[in-house]
């Protein structure tokens, strides 16, 4: 068997670990940053794509659009193939925003509970790695992005749709087809499977609407629903607000989607479902403190990527703010995160970075004036950040934006953020 892996980040580097024993294994790949395992062959350069239909399968990677591989050749992905070949129940997340915390919040629910529990796809780990690990009683739970999700055939068991916001619009062909990508999660499954959505968001409820599966909403008084004081199945409260660690009434509501895929797991017990949220601390780079200096709280929050999950770090703080947005397009425009800087309490804004023009002239369009353009490494961006402060103050960084225009990855700004707050003093 003849078996292209076409890309070779982190997923097609399993995919060819998992398919070495299978078959003559070829990497295509514009560019390899890593070596391949002896006896894989590699096709590099501009013509990658090239010769395709010599294989038996197609493995694509999820930055690899499918209407790339030529049609009426066997394809399939790491999601595809886990999904087809796993013996255990998955519980697949997806959504615009919040995806992380909610697999993180639904893995420790189940933890809580005794269960064994694997963690993987969008959030770091490729499933096929322990794949051959998994038992029939256990149970996985995986982040699945558009990507990942666009080409797949089948649904989990459990399928969690976030809530829905425009994303991507740079890799898309129109935003309509990033909305439709995420479907799959709903669309194969079957009538015994379970569809949680949140019902207040309109694209998420109409991917759930496809499903035969028992709907479960989320945001809605009949289902599940956040309060002041916590996190209710209609109108009898399962969590307390106390209970959770997390910043931010949008954590309480992925949180909310998370019990809501549990609770008929581990009985409906409270206990249990508290148990596991109390043990729930931030994500890296999502909203997570990094220290105080002269009386002001810097805090990092480089994951947010799009002016959704801005706008949502942004209301997690009532106290004045002074926030870093801007960074490399993903082609989305920036009315929402003006207005989420008009109403939100912010009271300078730092703009940097590709898009941080668009970010300014959106920011003056909707008549906020307190902003400035800077320039250069995240050390400037941070004194200067801190030279605006003032005690009591939180500098946020949420950018808003991807992160590849001045750094590797979204980690990376973040851990550039992290070295600059400790530099300060």
């Amino acid at each position: 068997m003849r078996i292209a892996v076409v890309g070779y980040g982190v997923e097609g580097r399993a995919a060819v670990d998992y398919w070495l024993d299978k078959g003559d294994v070829t990497v295509c790949a514009p560019k390899l940053d890593t070596d391949t395992p002896e006896g894989v062959a590699i096709r590099v350069g501009p013509d990658y794509l090239a010769g395709l239909n010599e294989f038996d399968l197609v493995v694509r990677s999820p930055g690899v659009r499918p209407d790339l591989i030529p049609p009426g050749i066997a394809t399939t992905s790491v999601i595809r193939e886990f999904l087809r070949a796993c013996p255990a129940p998955v519980i697949g997340v997806t959504g615009t925003q919040g995806k992380g915390t909610t697999c993180t919040a639904i893995t420790s629910i189940l933890r809580a509970a005794g269960q064994r529990v694997f963690l993987a796809g969008n959030i770091g780990v490729p499933p096929l790695t322990f794949l051959s690990g998994v038992r029939a009683d256990d149970w996985v739970v995986l982040e699945i992005s558009n990507f990942q999700l666009m080409d797949c055939s089948s649904s989990p068991h459990i399928s969690v749709v976030l809530p829905i916001t425009p994303d991507h619009v740079n890799w898309h062909t129109e935003l309509s087809e990033y909305y439709e990508s995420k479907a799959p999660i709903a669309a194969f499954q079957n009538p015994n499977d379970v569809i949680v959505f949140r019902a207040d968001n309109p694209i998420a409820s109409g991917i759930a609407a496809r499903s035969p599966g028992r709907p479960v909403p989320v945001g809605r008084p009949d289902g599940f629903n956040v309060r002041e004081s916590g996190i209710f199945r209609g109108q009898t409260r399962i969590v307390d607000v106390a209970d959770v660690h997390l910043l931010g009434r949008h954590n309480l509501e992925n949180i909310a989607a998370a019990v809501a895929a549990t609770h008929d797991i581990v009985g409906g017990d409270p206990s249990v479902i508290q148990a596991g949220v109390r043990t729930l601390e931030p994500l890296p780079h999502r909203l997570a403190p990094v220290g105080e200096v002269d009386g002001v709280l810097y805090v990092n929050d480089s994951l947010s990527t799009t002016p959704e999950t801005s706008r949502a770090a942004m209301a997690a703080f009532t106290a004045p703010k002074v926030v870093i947005l801007g960074g490399s397009s993903k082609g989305v425009t920036y009315e929402t995160l003006a207005e989420a800087v008009m109403t939100c309490g912010v009271r300078r804004a730092l703009v940097v970075g590709q898009d941080g023009p668009a970010i300014a002239s959106a920011l003056h369009a909707h008549g906020f004036t307190d902003y400035e353009l800077v320039e250069g490494p995240m050390s400037a961006i941070v004194n200067r950040a801190a030279s605006v402060a003032y005690p009591g103050d939180v500098v946020l960084l949420s950018p808003a934006c991807a992160s590849l225009d001045n750094y590797r990855n979204y980690a990376d700004r973040g851990d550039q953020f992290i070295a600059a707050v400790g530099s300060l003093g």
